[in-house]
């Protein structure tokens, strides 16, 4: 999926950024949570399911929702405040991302 330039705005207007100094990293950021929440959910994001064929099941997709907007918003801004993992005690998944998705969730 493609995330737009609109929403790479509104991506920098939640990481509090007005500069391009670092739209390479904050782009790595938003690939990867696409991958996270592609990998999590089970499917590709697309913005409409495809009809499945005749006889066939649907394809393994997941709608992009505005919940999934938020979780991609909450995996960039942790992020991007926390580049390295330094202490054991440090949440890797912001809360309320796994909560967000769950819905979506594509059990195997």
């Amino acid at each position: 999926m493609e995330i737009s330039p609109e929403q790479i705005a509104k991506i920098k207007e939640h990481l509090k950024v007005n500069n391009s100094r670092e739209d390479d990293l904050i782009q790595d950021y938003v690939e990867g949570a696409i991958d996270y929440v592609e990998f999590y959910c089970g499917g590709p994001l697309v913005t409409a399911l495809t009809e499945p064929a005749d006889g066939e099941d649907a394809p393994a997709e997941t709608l992009f929702t505005k919940g999934i907007w938020q979780a991609i918003l909450l995996l960039v801004g942790h992020w991007y405040a926390n580049r390295e993992a330094a202490a054991a005690s440090q949440v890797e998944i912001p809360f309320g991302v796994d909560a967000l998705l769950f819905r979506h969730r594509r059990l195997r």
